[in-house]
């Protein structure tokens, strides 16, 4: 059949219209992933205490950032250093792998979030996870982290 042919439908020429445009939908930004100190610590010596989920967002990371608070380089040295967590290195030792790391950044603690851990609010007295918090926000980033507490109090942390 010719294409003038079939074009036509019972005698009459229909009309030819364009491809209909799809709205596309635009793409979410990805947000970079906040480490809290457990999730850094068991990502790095012992991936099988993570959950589900927390393995499905760093396999995900690489599209994103994974950022890590100085805070929780202060928390792991403490307790390395008071033989409460073993490394398998020194702390330097440890502090150099982790900044060698391809796609973590490890953030400073900055007047921005010093403000941020001052406006919170949150009876929580733990200063750690207070800062923790405060980098997610500032960072608008995803928190990953076991601590329910945390969870209940920031809506963007997830285990």
């Amino acid at each position: 059949m010719s294409p003038e042919r079939a074009s036509l439908t019972y005698g009459k020429r229909q009309k030819k219209h364009p491809a209909k445009r799809v709205k596309e939908t635009p793409l979410r930004p990805v947000r970079p992933l906040l480490l809290d100190t457990a999730v850094l610590l068991w990502w790095l010596h012992d991936p099988a205490r993570l959950s589900r989920t927390a393995r499905l967002h760093l396999n995900k990371a690489e599209q994103s950032a994974v950022l890590v608070s100085s805070v929780s380089c202060w928390e792991i040295g403490l307790k390395a250093q008071r033989g409460l967590l073993e490394l398998g290195d020194s702390f330097d030792g440890f502090m150099r792998r982790l900044e060698s790391m391809d796609g973590v950044s490890i953030l400073p603690v900055d007047l921005a979030i010093w403000r941020q851990v001052l406006a919170l609010d949150w009876d929580h007295r733990d200063p750690a996870d207070r800062i923790i918090v405060a980098t997610a926000m500032r960072h608008d980033a995803t928190l990953l982290s076991s601590d329910q507490v945390i969870r209940a109090f920031f809506s963007e942390a997830v285990w």
